[in-house]
């Protein structure tokens, strides 16, 4: 019996496919300007997979993170 998996692929370096919409992108860049805001979008992110089942894979050279959660 063999692991069965879904997996996703999400662009950290687009805040659109990070599930923030253009307002709240502007709003989170406002709140976060002394910090780098990216980073931070970032990190909110990943521990979001993380705490949803997720687990990260790998981050590739052009910030694509791969993510794999067991079925």
């Amino acid at each position: 019996m063999g692991n069965n998996w879904e997996y996703k692929i999400v662009d950290l370096s687009n805040s659109t496919s990070m599930g923030f919409s253009n307002p709240e992108t502007e709003e989170f860049k406002a709140n976060h300007k002394n910090v780098d805001w990216k980073l931070e979008m970032r990190n909110i992110v990943l521990n979001k997979y993380g705490s949803d089942g997720w687990e990260l894979v790998s981050i590739d050279a052009d910030s694509s993170a791969y993510f794999r959660r067991q079925l």
